[in-house]
């Protein structure tokens, strides 16, 4: 195995058995997302640390790479120091799981969590292990415009985001919804972002490196926020918004579309004629 991949995997593994540690000390779970962006950095500043930069394309990946965990890191960070309670999901975990949560939780959220971080990285590891290589250059800047895409759809929806919940906060914490703007379009556009950054990173990488395991990545992301972080979002939101039935029949889980109209009160529950 090659030196790097193995300094990475076990770095992740170590990072995320601290913020357990934090965990078990606080009761507050949601110090896991604080790491999800800068693991990234780290994974690609450790192969640059036994490779070297490798070239220009490498240093863009670098470098866009950089940009986007510390805006994340930042934004996450902020969100949860704004926050009262312990994020609906791992508390809904916590009630679940019994008195042997506190040890179980190391591998169920904090250690799986590593693993996938360092899967869904497998584009950082191909370019940065590929060293100066030809590179395909159109690839390479539809990736970047790719990853500029997502960014910025990541970016508007979490400033939307912050800025509708400090209007709808009068409304309680448990009722008030941000509906406007991308959030009228896709329930959920700060992931839709992310898995369009990634799928961008992704090519980029297999533009350096030909290898498609820099796909592979963001495959795994994707099938993760699909089947895995939209249906915990999604049931953590009805248990807590009384009006997110009605939002999921008008807006798309992901896809940024117009949003559907309203349902009429004759026909919204109208039941189907025998």
């Amino acid at each position: 195995m090659e030196a790097s991949l193995f300094v990475t995997f076990a770095l992740t593994c170590v990072a995320f058995t601290g913020i357990w540690l934090i965990n078990v000390l606080t009761e507050d779970a949601g110090v896991i997302d604080y790491y999800w962006g800068p693991g990234f950095s780290v994974i690609a500043l450790v192969h640059v640390w036994f490779h070297g930069i490798g070239g220009t394309y490498q240093a863009v990946l670098l470098a866009a790479v950089l940009a986007w965990s510390a805006r994340l890191a930042i934004h996450l960070v902020r969100r949860h120091h704004g926050s009262v309670h312990e994020d609906g999901r791992y508390r809904a975990m916590r009630e679940s799981g019994g008195p042997s949560w506190w040890w179980a939780s190391l591998f169920k959220v904090f250690l799986l969590q590593a693993v996938l971080l360092w899967l869904i990285a497998s584009p950082l590891h191909v370019a940065f292990l590929a060293g100066p290589s030809e590179v395909a250059t159109i690839g390479f800047i539809v990736g970047m415009a790719v990853y500029g895409i997502g960014l910025a759809i990541e970016w508007i929806a979490d400033v939307q985001l912050a800025t509708g919940k400090r209007v709808t906060g009068a409304a309680g914490p448990e009722t008030g919804m941000v509906t406007d703007g991308l959030w009228g379009m896709s329930r959920h556009p700060n992931y839709l972002g992310e898995i369009i950054l990634w799928w961008g990173i992704g090519i980029a990488a297999f533009a350096i490196s030909g290898s498609l395991l820099a796909l592979a990545g963001p495959a795994l992301l994707t099938l993760v926020i699909r089947f895995v972080s939209l249906p915990l979002t999604e049931q953590h939101m009805m248990r807590t918004r009384p009006d997110y039935a009605d939002y999921m029949e008008r807006v798309p889980a992901l896809l940024v579309l117009p949003r559907r109209p309203a349902p009429s009160a004759g026909t919204r529950h109208r039941q189907p004629a025998e």
